[in-house]
């Protein structure tokens, strides 16, 4: 458990670190950060994504491999690229080729965050609380409904796990544990997270901080966000020990997140 806890306080301290880099780069994805049509435009991207990644995991196989190492490509370079210039692509080349001929949940993971900490930070930057707001909620609403109605958000995290692709975090119950072995971490030897798990609520994490008033770092209501994601994390683990199965996270961690932003903007508001 502490292990998740990790990523997630890992991935605000590295995306809230990268937002200077980010701002001066320009590297906003959205001109007007306080309109929630921004919201609904990213929501829709991400069904369609999804549903893209659902037909192509059931018939290409190769071809949704193929198209998520080239992602990752460009994420990486996209993503490097404010801190360490041109050598961004052949690093971003380099975790590919790790990828693809070294995999190992060591591999994915690094990659994963590398790649979560800079959409974190560029989505943070490019949308207001209220947005990211009503963004987490329409998320919340999805994965519930993609884990417990439809099921399709369990198939593909299925597939994602075979193809041996950083789109899950992947945290190994033995401490020996060498590569990636599927086989046991099939049987529940090992604890999977979604990037998006880790993502979402810490994109709020960032716009409070970037659009708030600054406590050193970070303000007041970034902070009880990240506080009210970790509560909400820890709810959601608890719930698991006791019921077996896949279960979805949004609903848990960002319903903490956004309990947590709008307790601290109660308490920036009376101190």
């Amino acid at each position: 458990m502490l292990a998740i806890f990790a990523l997630f306080i890992i991935n605000a301290i590295l995306a809230t670190l990268a937002v200077p880099e980010y701002e001066m780069a320009g590297m906003r994805a959205f001109e007007d950060p306080s309109s929630v049509g921004n919201s609904l435009l990213y929501f829709g991207v991400i069904l369609a994504f999804t549903a893209v990644m659902l037909v192509l995991s059931r018939v290409w196989e190769k071809i949704i491999h193929a198209i998520i190492l080239l992602l990752v490509v460009v994420s990486g370079y996209y993503i490097l690229s404010p801190f360490i210039g041109l050598l961004s692509l052949p690093i971003s080349i380099l975790m590919v080729l790790l990828l693809v001929h070294k995999p190992s949940w060591i591999t994915i993971d690094i990659s994963a965050m590398i790649l979560a900490a800079g959409v974190t930070a560029i989505f943070g930057i490019s949308l207001q609380p209220l947005p990211v707001i009503v963004l987490l909620l329409m998320l919340a609403a999805y994965d519930f409904i993609a884990v417990y109605k439809t099921g399709h958000m369990v198939d593909l995290a299925d597939s994602v796990v075979k193809l041996k692709l950083p789109m899950l975090f992947i945290i190994p119950k033995e401490k020996r544990l060498k590569g990636l072995e599927l086989d046991k971490l099939e049987k529940g030897k090992a604890t999977f997270m979604g990037v998006g798990d880790v993502v979402m609520p810490n994109i709020l994490v960032v716009s409070a901080t970037a659009f708030g008033e600054k406590v050193f770092l970070l303000s007041i209501p970034s902070i009880t966000a990240l506080a009210g994601a970790l509560a909400g994390l820890y709810v959601l683990m608890k719930y698991m020990e006791k019921r077996e199965g896949a279960h979805p996270g949004l609903p848990f961690l960002n319903g903490g997140a956004v309990i947590g932003y709008f307790l601290g903007l109660l308490i920036q508001n009376i101190f």
